[in-house]
């Protein structure tokens, strides 16, 4: 089987949302944001970022958007705006895309590389989700509240610091861990990867569609792109 490396669902807080979705303590999803928004100086690492026609869709967003969809299911229809504030590079480094959901949420992904903040957030990707039964929200530094049924409670989703890495970055690299046991496990069992390639290819349509939509400054259905 074929499995695409994307790992950003993998992150430990994204898999806690993920079973508190799952364990129905909200109810039905009706609304999320997941947000990744910092100044942080990628282009001194990753010179090239700042040369390409497309940035931050391509390069994060595609992230951002799998956690939508891994969170929130697959996506019908799709809007977007899309900026470029730093006049240094090429392409967008501000976006703003809204989506419709198959069943029946609606979410906004938001990325930005132009946003100052008092603490640098870099690179937690923060999320807001609203049930029918409750709340969702991962805020920075790991911590997650979910209101419910059973009423509020707060817990600290912070990754493990592994021996071989660094903050800030420990909470991708142990994503990275994360999704290579998910797929030696999958191997040994002869299943899909939950990041297999026709998986992937929906999260790429959605890449293809919000620069579509950013040019046209329309929304644009998924359909026409998967077929």
């Amino acid at each position: 089987p074929l499995m695409v490396h994307e790992n950003f669902r993998w992150q430990t807080p994204i898999q806690a949302i993920r079973a508190v979705l799952d364990r129905g303590e909200i109810g039905t999803p009706f609304f999320g944001r997941i947000s990744f928004r910092s100044a942080f100086d990628v282009f001194s690492g990753q010179p090239y970022l700042a040369t390409g026609k497309r940035f931050i869709i391509e390069d994060l967003g595609i992230h951002i958007l799998d956690i939508a969809r891994y969170l929130l299911g697959d996506v019908t229809a799709l809007d977007a705006r899309i900026m470029r504030i730093n006049p240094a590079i090429a392409g967008e480094d501000v976006a703003t895309l809204l989506l419709d959901h198959e069943r029946g949420a609606t979410s906004v992904v938001d990325c930005s590389y132009a946003t100052k903040l008092a603490v640098e957030p870099f690179p937690e990707t923060l999320v807001e989700i609203d049930g029918t039964d409750g709340t969702i929200r991962l805020a920075q530094g790991y911590r997650l509240t979910v209101t419910g049924r059973t009423g509020t409670h707060v817990s600290d989703v912070s990754p493990r610091l592994l021996p071989w890495a660094s903050r800030p970055w420990h909470n991708i690299q142990e994503s990275i861990v994360a999704i290579q046991q998910h797929w030696v496990q999958c191997l040994k069992e002869g299943r899909e990867p939950s990041t297999s390639g026709t998986d992937n290819l929906k999260t790429l349509a959605l890449v293809e569609a919000a620069y579509t939509a950013g040019a046209r400054r329309q929304p644009v259905e998924l359909d026409g792109l998967l077929r």
